[in-house]
């Protein structure tokens, strides 16, 4: 097996800086009497704000500052984010950590072309997520979230190396107590390898089995197992604006995070997105919601951001937003596409011009046809919402693509006597509608004018020569 650890040291600022494009200087605070700094983003840290700085000195040197106290409810939030989108590369993770995700790849290596591929991607997607992260790989969990919280972006594959690579560890990467850190601190031992000098049973005695046992389940001496991550059955996921923002632009910024995360957790389940749900949190009016309807699944994060934008284009917003909530309300099998053979060849994406109509326009703007059980051609079809599932129905004879909205007379529709049609088939008798009292009783043919074109004609039964003109065939 091979465990990557995904570590996130400012996980604490991560939770709000993502949703900023960066430009405010934002600094988190402990929620105390007397707060201090956690953690600055960088404009903060080019005006002199720094970790372990109080509040009122961090002000003083930038009054601009966006100071947001620490919330250990959304770091843990963003956590499971980070790994529903993580479920693309592995279905086996674990939270066993409050700072990282650990997930076992060696089983994916050959879909992912190899071990510094998949780290390569994955750590282009925490970017994508906003997300500051170490990523290490080891062949044990423990030992992997060492070389992470060590700040190693390694990738060590041989369990017979682990001891050689974990020695000059600082011990605190596998320790979280402060009372056994300040102990060991004062036996001189500072990394992982002075304690491995230790007598073993004087250890136990001291500070209890637990110690020991971490570091030989870091070195593989005993089995390392891992609380496994049960994933949502539905996407969703909240994410908190650092200041209110008016603007269009601040809130796509956020919204493409939560995109690229929905396309993460879509992606390892196999699926697409048909219905959307964005709510955009006020602090003084009910949310402002918008629905944005996909006419095929899909999980392109950019063209979700296209639709959105669209839509927001059209919105007026009654309040200033403060957080965006995103929620997949529909999901569908997302089928593998058939490339091919030769470059340029593959079939445009039409219905992604259709969703964007209806993303700008309106829902009702865009609607589909749909056939209807009805001899009478001009009452053979109905108009719907947008994609419609119904499948075509297979008429009894050839029908023209250009159906008339209301038959035309003969000589009016070619300027010239019926005479110079030439009746290549029919007749075609259509007669229906008696019961309803929109009886229709027609001959119908299909002829060649002079001019080339091929109509769809009909007569009335006993008319002579009263010819109609209903459809043009392509």
């Amino acid at each position: 097996m091979l465990w990557a650890c995904l570590h996130f040291p400012y996980l604490p600022l991560d939770t709000l800086a993502r949703a900023d494009p960066g430009r405010a200087a934002l600094a988190i605070a402990t929620g105390d009497t007397r707060p201090r700094i956690v953690a600055a983003n960088g404009p903060a840290r080019v005006q002199g704000v720094h970790a372990g700085m109080s509040v009122a000195a961090a002000l003083a040197l930038t009054p601009e500052l966006i100071v947001r106290p620490r919330n250990p409810r959304l770091e843990a939030q963003t956590l499971q984010e980070i790994a529903q989108w993580a479920l693309q590369f592995s279905p086996m993770l674990s939270l066993s950590a409050a700072d990282a995700v650990l997930l076992e790849i060696g089983a994916g290596l050959k879909l992912f072309a190899g071990l510094a591929a998949v780290l390569a991607t994955i750590r282009t997607g925490l970017t994508a997520l906003g997300i500051t992260a170490t990523v290490a790989a080891a062949p044990t969990p423990t030992a992997a979230l060492m070389l992470a919280r060590a700040n190693k972006t390694q990738a060590l594959t041989a369990a017979a190396l682990l001891e050689r690579q974990l020695s000059p560890l600082p011990i605190d990467t596998m320790v979280y107590s402060e009372s056994i850190l300040e102990t060991l601190a004062d036996l001189g031992v500072h990394s992982v390898g002075d304690l491995m000098q230790l007598p073993r049973d004087g250890l136990a005695r001291r500070f209890g089995p637990a110690l020991i046992d971490t570091l030989d389940r870091a070195l593989g001496r005993l089995p390392d197992p891992q609380a496994p991550f049960i994933a949502p059955e539905r996407f969703s996921s909240r994410l908190e604006l650092p200041a209110p923002a008016w603007e269009a632009q601040a809130l796509l910024f956020g919204a493409k995070r939560l995109h690229a995360a929905l396309a993460g957790w879509l992606l390892g389940k196999g699926l697409g997105v048909m219905r959307l749900r964005f709510e955009l949190i006020h602090e003084d009016c009910v949310p402002s919601v918008l629905t944005l309807k996909l006419s095929a699944p899909s999980r392109d994060p950019e063209h979700l951001g296209i639709l959105l934008r669209e839509r927001l284009a059209r919105t007026q917003l009654p309040d200033r937003v403060e957080a965006i909530v995103l929620t997949a309300e529909e999901t569908a099998c997302l089928a593998a596409h058939n490339r091919s053979l030769f470059p340029g060849s593959e079939p445009t994406a039409d219905t992604e011009l259709c969703e964007r109509l209806a993303a700008r326009l309106g829902d009702d703007a865009v609607c589909a046809l749909r056939p209807h059980a009805d001899h009478r051609p001009e009452f053979a079809w109905r108009t719907g919402p947008y994609p419609t599932k119904d499948c075509a129905l297979k008429p009894p004879a050839p029908r023209p693509l250009w159906l008339l909205s209301e038959p035309r007379a003969l000589d009016t529709f070619l300027h010239e006597g019926h005479a110079q049609l030439v009746l290549m088939d029919g007749p075609e008798r259509i007669e229906s509608g008696w019961w309803e009292g929109g009886e229709v009783r027609r001959d119908y043919f299909i002829a060649r004018a002079r001019s080339g074109q091929t109509l769809w004609v009909f007569k009335r039964p006993g008319s002579g020569k009263n010819w109609y003109v209903h459809g043009i065939f392509a």
